[in-house]
């Protein structure tokens, strides 16, 4: 007999919720009570596996809480790369401004990594993988940058942008998985 275990969506992303519910798939949510910036801070692998790396320790932190008990946890991060560095969030829309300055008329990759975990008699079960999306942004104006400031929109996406936005389409090309870059491929 197989069970079927419950979703648990560990994310404060609102676009990772849109695309799980886009699938038809039942879910809860929880976030993982991980210090994203301290576990960040501890990372000396290559740039190319830091989203892996934080989703997996997602998942460790997530599979400490009740909520995760006899539920197969679902955790991601997605990290822009821009010359060898990560752009993170931007901390305020100075910060926003000058992200996406860098990345105006340049090739980028975004990497996004999965995790999919359970407990299994007490112990963790973790399989992650990742995926990395070359991104080329337009030429876009200063105006340009200002108005989606404005918006509000880029204050919580990794490289101050988000592909997806109705209005402010940045991207002039990508090479791949256009749901790696909104955040889960």
């Amino acid at each position: 007999m197989t069970t079927t275990l419950p979703l648990l969506l560990a994310s404060a992303s609102p676009r990772r919720r849109q695309l799980l519910s886009l699938l038809g798939l039942p879910y809860t949510m929880g976030v993982s009570p991980i210090d994203e910036e301290a576990v960040q801070e501890r990372y000396n692998g290559p740039i190319t596996g830091l989203a892996q790396w934080l989703a997996e320790h997602k998942a460790l932190g997530t599979l400490t809480l009740a909520e995760a008990d006899n539920h197969l946890v679902i955790t991601a991060d997605t990290t822009v790369l821009l010359y060898g560095e990560a752009l993170g969030k931007p901390r305020d829309k100075a910060h926003a401004r000058e992200l996406l300055l860098a990345l105006r008329g340049c090739w980028h990759h975004v990497v996004t990594g999965v995790a999919v975990s359970r407990s299994s008699d007490g112990k963790p079960e973790i399989y992650s993988a990742s995926c990395a999306t070359p991104v080329l942004m337009r030429p876009y104006s200063e105006e340009e940058i200002a108005a989606y400031i404005a918006t509000g929109d880029p204050l919580d996406k990794a490289g101050a942008y988000g592909i997806q936005h109705p209005e402010f389409q940045l991207t002039e090309r990508i090479n791949g998985c256009y749901l790696n870059v909104v955040g889960l491929p």
